[in-house]
Formats: C-alpha cells, structure tokens, sequence
C-alpha cells in the first residue's frame, strides 16, 4: 500500500462530460444521484498518473501483470484518487492498474 502518486486533474460532474472526448478521465465520486457524480479530467492538468498502463481485466494473464490499485481517500475533508502499490514493485518494472475498478466502464478488451 505505498503510495506511488494522486491522480490530478479538472474536477467536473460527469454529465457535463458525457459527450468529451477526453481519453484520462477518473470516477472521483459516485453519488446516489446521477446529477452529483464527480470525475477527474487530466487533459489539461494532470501528472503522471495518466501515463500509468492499463491491464487487460478480462483475461488471467492481463490481472496478474496488475501491480497498483486505486482507491479513493478523503484528505484533509477533500476527496482524492490515489494509485497505492498492491505489492512490491522491481526498479524498472512497468506499472499497471484496473482502469475499470468496480464500474466496468472502460473496455479493456483490446490492451495486451
């Protein structure tokens, strides 16, 4: 559970954002009501966190390549996206994470 980086960007409602055409965007808060849900859009303003690789949740191989999990804190009253190691990553070994989460949203099919 180290901490290897935030995931930064613009904070919107994801209804003002349902027709962008974004590629980094980051479920920030899922709300009862629709109309309160919040995402992170680091088009313009993000960090590393964007470049990071993306697995292939649906095949066995493309899960165990996963190294980093993202999880959602509040800090200092303000909700944050943080990518934490899931274990013990080599030096120069490439970083993955589940873009999906629990949303299944993202289609993964596609990635190596």
């Amino acid at each position: 559970m180290t901490l290897i980086t935030d995931y930064t960007g613009d904070v919107d409602y994801i209804k003002n954002r349902e027709h962008d055409d974004c590629d980094s965007m980051m479920t920030l808060l899922l709300a009862k009501d629709p109309s309160n849900c919040l995402l992170i859009c680091s088009d313009k303003r993000g960090n590393i966190a964007r470049f990071i690789n993306g697995i292939n949740n649906h095949t066995p191989e493309g899960r165990k390549k996963q190294n980093l999990k993202c999880v959602r804190y509040s800090v200092n009253g303000e909700c944050q996206v943080l990518l934490v190691a899931t274990r013990d990553i080599a030096k120069g070994e490439r970083l993955y994470y589940d873009y999906n989460g629990y949303e299944h949203e993202y289609p993964t099919h596609h990635f190596v």
